[in-house]
């Protein structure tokens, strides 16, 4: 009895350690560092994913996701992790976005993102590196390009909008008024709105946006098209946004 008692035994210890390492979460990090290179102060890098899976067969119970460090204030993170009491179940994973923002001036600032959870290895570490760059006006044109379509000769389309937004840290200079130049100019002509952009050469504040409001109005048939022409200090002035319409008879 006592050998075929044994023999039970010595066949289920392999069954008993699957059962202990059962009991474990697992943690595997996607990266354990992030270069975020250049970033002009004020402005935010595009994000980069961080993936953390819970690779065990218990759940995860992660305590806290956290930035420490002296240069943690130019870096943020967002998180869809739960954090305790909530847990990651076995076989499942999450993701956290890190942005560079710097504020700071140095060759290169630094940063720790720090994962406290109940798996073995805790707490893990994720080390930001990034170099701020001085800070300048940026500029983004939505849409970047206005198409209007058929058009008959002799009327006016739809106003269409394009939206200008200082993207940057510091002022964005409008050095001269917005102008349509190419073939076709005189078929697309410019309106006044009460957010419109400055007449002649202004200024926008960071983040602050403007309008200008463009119509369609053929004096001939056939395919038109011509450009907006935006000049300022921001980088690849002047800024072109093509504008194209087909005019048909009335």
């Amino acid at each position: 009895k006592n050998i075929g008692s044994a023999a039970v035994i010595l066949a289920m210890l392999p069954l008993f350690a699957r059962s202990s390492h059962a009991s474990h979460p697992l943690v595997v990090l996607s990266a354990t560092e992030f270069h975020f290179g250049t970033q002009a102060q004020g402005t935010s890098s595009s994000p980069q994913v961080l993936t953390l899976a819970n690779t065990g067969q218990a759940d995860l119970i992660i305590s806290t996701v956290e930035l420490t460090g002296q240069n943690s204030g130019d870096f943020t993170h967002t998180s869809d992790c739960p954090v305790s009491p909530a847990v990651l179940p076995a076989a499942k994973s999450c993701q956290i976005r890190l942005i560079f923002r710097p504020h700071s001036s140095g060759p290169e600032l630094t940063a720790t993102l720090t994962i406290s959870d109940n798996a073995s290895g805790s707490p893990r570490s994720v080390s930001l590196f990034g170099v701020p760059t001085p800070p300048v006006p940026g500029i983004l044109l939505s849409p970047a390009n206005l198409g209007f379509g058929n058009q008959a000769v002799g009327a006016n389309s739809a106003a269409h909008t394009i939206v200008i937004t200082n993207s940057g840290s510091v002022i964005l200079n409008l050095n001269a008024a917005i102008t349509i130049a190419g073939a076709d100019a005189a078929d697309f002509r410019l309106q006044r709105t009460a957010n419109a952009c400055p007449d002649g050469s202004g200024q926008l504040a960071p983040r602050a946006s403007c309008e200008i409001v463009v119509l369609f109005a053929p004096a001939s048939a056939g395919g038109k098209s011509a450009q907006l022409v935006i000049v300022d200090d921001a980088a690849g002035s002047p800024q072109v946004v093509p504008l194209s319409g087909t005019a048909v008879a009335p």
